[in-house]
């Protein structure tokens, strides 16, 4: 069976997130991340960039219970997961003023961006628009992000990845590009995860 045939009928992380009730094979890409390099505890507060369809936004909440906050952006509508505040917003259009809204969540502990453009298959295109949205996220980290807080951001091989590990370098004490299982062997997609950000 070839592996395009594969992928259409599920592999083996796809049919384990339906099982066990996920909404993405994606949830155990971060719940590798969260094992061997992020901990999370119950009392923190969390924001999920790029969350539909809200499988990161599971894994974190079932982490949190009920004393943890997490927030939630997506230009598409998802599903709502319980205790979980949702914005449904492009994140290239979030500014401060949206973040009033959920000042009672900032600052946060850790930030995650699962995010990815539209892929055209012209690489120079592609990182450009995954590069606009890492600044993004850059611009989150900044604005929201605790000192010695942490950061996980998908981005691709090549440019934004680049990219990614030199402004997580100067930002965070302990930088680290992770692949985990979850992922295709075939996908370009890797993790950057920033830990301790600096106090400046």
């Amino acid at each position: 069976m070839s592996l395009k045939s594969n992928y259409r009928d599920g592999d083996s992380f796809s049919r384990k997130s339906k099982k066990e009730g996920y909404r993405s094979r994606a949830s155990y890409k971060l719940k590798e991340i969260l094992e061997k390099e992020i901990k999370v505890s119950k009392d923190q507060s969390v924001i999920d960039l790029g969350s539909f369809p809200g499988g990161w936004s599971q894994v974190i909440k079932n982490l949190l219970g009920h004393s943890g906050k997490l927030v939630a952006i997506d230009i598409q509508p998802m599903e709502p997961i319980k205790d979980c505040f949702f914005l449904e917003k492009p994140i290239e259009d979030i500014t401060e003023e949206d973040f009033k809204e959920i000042k009672e969540f900032v600052p946060f502990d850790l930030v995650l961006s699962d995010m990815a453009p539209n892929i055209s298959g012209i690489k120079e295109r592609d990182d450009s628009l995954m590069i606009d949205l890492v600044d993004r996220v850059l611009f989150v980290i900044e604005s929201f992000l605790k000192a010695k807080g942490s950061v996980v951001i998908k981005v691709f091989h090549g440019e934004s990845l680049d990219y990614t590990n030199n402004a997580l370098k100067e930002r965070f004490k302990n930088v680290k590009i992770f692949k985990p299982k979850a992922s295709r062997p075939n996908s370009k997609e890797i993790y950057v995860i920033g830990k301790e950000l600096k106090i400046i």
